[in-house]
Order: C-alpha cells, then sequence, then structure tokens
C-alpha cells in the first residue's frame, strides 16, 4: 500500500548509546561526505547522518521488489520492510517519526493515460498544475494529488527494464494515481511514528484519504446526446452551460477569477449553483458516455481490495519467494 516513507530520528529517541556519524556509515554505500553530514544508499534508500539525526527515505516497495508498479505492499510486508532496515542500520525505525507518506497503485487503462488525465479538472483548495501532457499534479502546502504516465516516467529515468518487462505483459497505458502527505503530523494531529505504518487503524485512515481525495475531484463528462433541449430558455440556457463544462474547466476558472477580485463572493455562490445544476443535467442523462468512470471503476476496486487486506491477520504466504517474478496487481 505504501510507497515512498520518510523516517527521521535522532540518537536521543534510542535507548541505548549510538553515534550516528561514526556507526551508519559503515553500514551503507556512501555518496558524499561532509563535516557532519553523511549521504548514502541501501539500494533505492536514500540515508542520510546531519549531526545527530538520522533519515531515511526511498520507496519501500522498490525496496521490497525492485519497483513500483506491479503488486504492493500489505501490512505485514511493511513491518517486514521497516524491520530490515532497522537491523541493516542498528536503528529502531519503529521509534522514528514520518514525515512523508506516500501512497499509490499503477492501473492498465485502455487508453492512452492523458485522455484521462483532462477528465480530471478540480479540486477544493487544491492549484491544479498540468505539468506536461503525461503529469497532472493537484498540489496545496500539505498534500498532493498526482497522476500520471508510469512507462513514460520510467522511460524518463532509464528504467528501460523494467519498461521491457511490462511490454512483455502487453501493458502499454499504465496510469499511477498516487496521494503524498508532505504534512504528516499536521494532518493526523499527532506524531506518527514508524511502527503505526503496520496498524490497522492507521493503514485504514491512510486509505481513506487516497480514495476520498480522488473522489472528491470534479471530472469532466463526455456528452454526445441526441437531441439538444429545447422545452424552454432557461432548460436551453443550462444544457449550454453543461456542455461547455464537458469542455472547459469552468470551476478552475471561476476560482480564479474570485481569486483576482473580479467576482464578488455572492456571485461566486450563485454561479456555482448553476454549475452544480448543470453538472446534475449531464450526469443524469442516459446517452452520457464518460470515459473517466474507468479509472473510477478500478480505484473503487483497489479501494475496497485494500481495506479487506488491511484486517487480514499474518500468514507466511503473504511474502513473495526470492526471484518470483512480480504480476501486475490492477
Amino acid at each position: 500500500m505504501f510507497d515512498t516513507i520518510k523516517f527521521v530520528i535522532q540518537e536521543k529517541d534510542i535507548n541505548y548509546e549510538m553515534c550516528f556519524l561514526e556507526e551508519i556509515p559503515c553500514r551503507i554505500s556512501i555518496e558524499k561526505c561532509t563535516g557532519n553530514r553523511v549521504i548514502g544508499r541501501i539500494k533505492n534508500i536514500r540515508i542520510e547522518v546531519r549531526g545527530t539525526t538520522l533519515i531515511v527515505e526511498g520507496s519501500l516497495l522498490k525496496y521490497y521488489q525492485g519497483n513500483n508498479y506491479a503488486d504492493y505492499l500489505t501490512r505485514w510486508r511493511t513491518k517486514a520492510m521497516v524491520d530490515t532496515l532497522s537491523e541493516i542500520l542498528g536503528v529502531p525505525l519503529e521509534k522514528a517519526k514520518i514525515t512523508r507518506i506516500d501512497i499509490g497503485f499503477c492501473y492498465n487503462m485502455k487508453n492512452p493515460v492523458w485522455l484521462y488525465l483532462t477528465r480530471l479538472t478540480f479540486e477544493g483548495g487544491y492549484f491544479r498544475s498540468h505539468i506536461n501532457k503525461e503529469t497532472l499534479y493537484f498540489n496545496k502546502y500539505d498534500s498532493m494529488l498526482c497522476f500520471y504516465d508510469k512507462i513514460k516516467e520510467m522511460e524518463k529515468h532509464k528504467e528501460l527494464k523494467e519498461v521491457e518487462e511490462l511490454k512483455e505483459l502487453n501493458v502499454t497505458n499504465v496510469l499511477r494515481y498516487e496521494f503524498r502527505l508532505k504534512k504528516v503530523s499536521k494532518t493526523f494531529r499527532k506524531t506518527i511514528k514508524g511502527k503505526d505504518l503496520y496498524d490497522i487503524e492507521f493503514c485504514q485512515a491512510v486509505l481513506d484519504i487516497w480514495y476520498n481525495r480522488y473522489m472528491n475531484l470534479q471530472k469532466t463528462f463526455e456528452t454526445e446526446l441526441s437531441a439538444i433541449n429545447f422545452y424552454s430558455k432557461k432548460d436551453f440556457k443550462l444544457f449550454c452551460v453543461a456542455f461547455t463544462m464537458s469542455r472547459l474547466n469552468l470551476s478552475c476558472a471561476l476560482e480564479e477569477a474570485f481569486a483576482k477580485g473580479e467576482i464578488t463572493s455572492k456571485k461566486k455562490y450563485d454561479i456555482k449553483e448553476v454549475l452544480k445544476d448543470a453538472e446534475s443535467l449531464i450526469t443524469d442523462t442516459a446517452n452520457c458516455q464518460n470515459l473517466i468512470d474507468e479509472l473510477t471503476t478500478k480505484i473503487e476496486n483497489t479501494y475496497n481490495r485494500i481495506k479487506k487486506d488491511i484486517n487480514r491477520p499474518f500468514r507466511p504466504w503473504m511474502f513473495s519467494k526470492k526471484g518470483e517474478k512480480c504480476k501486475f496487481s490492477f
């Protein structure tokens, strides 16, 4: 379930004497060493020592199986990864403070990824940033929703072996949806520790956030209607607004106009009511075909599947055999 995690722990947080600057460099592949700062890696995991502080950051899923597009980490796999890194470093990461959490899944889509990104238009409080054709972010100070073409991302990072593996599986359109928590303690109103990553209630809470943020996104609709509504002037105007909404991001334009002071809060409210009525008209139309429904259905299926998995007790078969080829799960 979890992907990138950032652990932060200080020497005073452990119940035995240990000097990070003396002991951690012996356990990692060092990349940089200056004064009281050491940077290195354990496989894909970045390790940094700043005086008496140790920072461990990276994708637990990549560390476990070499990639983050196939399968996912169960609660017990997550615990195993935390325990493994703790043993290598000689530091109890279950006591470390968690300052970043990424949860994400990849989906094999029927159409090119960029087509789905254009259907995701607005989320209250988030700034929409269409970085390029294949990458879309909804960002604010404490969290971020990320949608992107996973294959394009792997090609950019020269992960050509993994790209070929996907092609062998006849997987060509891989859309990844990640939710990134940048202010973990603020979000949960308490300090989150490493041991919480395999706590049932905490895992469920993070999964709920990942799911609900997507479901709250405003999405555009395809409108291939057989007839225009001519029943009245009001109905015709509403139909025109609905059709425009399916082509343009009116909600985002409205928020921008309000932020610039071009409209009052009263006008903003009135226009939002019109958009709400128009959106209802489109979604209730029998002839409406919505491309984004494919992604929504996959995300709903993932949510239900992981929700059941979170509550499963430990079983030995939950761990893949070493060297086992990963399967595309979703």
